[in-house]
């Protein structure tokens, strides 16, 4: 009797095992994000790879995740690089010292599908792969704008004389129409406007309503400019590790996040551009050459600066966008 109860939980013991062992147990992936949980982006972006993720693996593959607080944003490139986390969610200009040419895919027509199908995505996941960094997604946010404290004199240049809070891929446009770019935060744009540091800031078409700007700026400027993608990427090492259907699951997620993320955006703008003009802000008017050539300063901008730290790489991939019709 003794024997045949040790037999028995012999067994039991091993059906345990291989139950775990079967492919039950969920594989947890570090997921480390440059902005804070609640901001829009991540909200947009990050909560959809997460979704997708969770649901196309059947909850097989989970997701812990890290912020800012953490790593800083423009210091997480190298972590993920060496598999202290195994994704990213990130935007090229953080890491343009390492790699610049992803920055040139905002001088891109942000069609999620027809980046991928013209080579686009492919191109830029090459040169990623050579760090060691899987690129994963690259889910659209947002066209640009400029809020300003005054209206726009109409005149060329636009900004002529106007302070604007900036970012380095800003830099360019906002020098071509005249004014003088202000690199900071935009947890530091509220304050700054309200005491005349600057006389404007340029954001996406998203996130005006969630610093309150509308409270110390009073136009928004025509016409809009621009877009933004940002980047999901992986540990290259990572990904290769996983099982075939493991890796079909991130490659399909990445795919629907940009799909999602597109259409997220899309109503979002709607909706806070009705509510801004609802808190009476006006809109003002670029001059007629400036609305013109808007775009072109934008895309010059940004090729330089793809161009800085992945000079032929990132000709090459300006060549390969207008090959593909797809600049903007």
């Amino acid at each position: 009797m003794k024997k045949k109860m040790s037999k028995g939980w012999f067994v039991v013991l091993f059906m345990a095992l291989a139950f775990a062992s079967n492919g039950y147990a969920a594989t947890e992936l570090k997921f480390l994000s440059a902005f804070a949980p609640n901001f829009v982006f991540n909200t947009g972006c990050t909560d959809n790879m997460v979704k997708n993720l969770e649901e196309m693996s059947g909850g097989k593959i989970k997701i812990k995740r890290f912020g800012p607080d953490v790593i800083p944003t423009f210091e997480q490139f190298q972590p993920v690089q060496s598999g202290m986390f195994d994704l990213s969610f990130t935007h090229a200009t953080y890491h343009a010292g390492t790699i610049s040419t992803g920055v040139g895919m905002d001088a891109t027509i942000a069609d999620p599908v027809k980046r991928r199908t013209s080579g686009l995505f492919d191109f830029l996941d090459k040169e990623y792969n050579k760090l060691g960094i899987k690129l994963v997604s690259l889910p659209p946010v947002a066209p640009y704008h400029f809020i300003t404290k005054n209206p726009l004199s109409g005149k060329t240049p636009s900004l002529q004389g106007l302070k604007m809070r900036s970012n380095p891929s800003l830099q360019n446009t906002i020098l071509a129409l005249g004014g003088s770019p202000v690199t900071m935060a935009g947890g530091e744009v509220y304050t700054s406007l309200q005491k005349g540091v600057i006389d404007g800031a340029a954001w996406t078409l998203v996130g005006v309503k969630d610093f309150k700007w509308q409270e110390v700026a009073s136009y928004m400027v025509r016409p809009t400019f621009g877009s933004i993608s940002m980047m999901i990427t992986m540990n290259l090492k990572k990904y290769n590790s996983l099982t075939p259907e493991e890796r079909k699951w991130i490659d399909e997620a990445g795919k629907k996040t940009e799909l999602d993320s597109d259409e997220y955006f899309k109503k979002l703008i709607a909706d806070e551009f009705a509510f801004l003009k609802n808190a009476g802000m006006k809109e003002t008017n670029m001059s007629a050459d400036d609305a013109k050539n808007v775009e072109k300063y934008w895309n010059e901008g940004l090729w330089k600066m793809a161009q800085q730290s992945s000079a032929d790489a990132g000709k090459k991939f300006e060549s390969l966008v207008n090959q593909a019709g797809m600049s903007r």
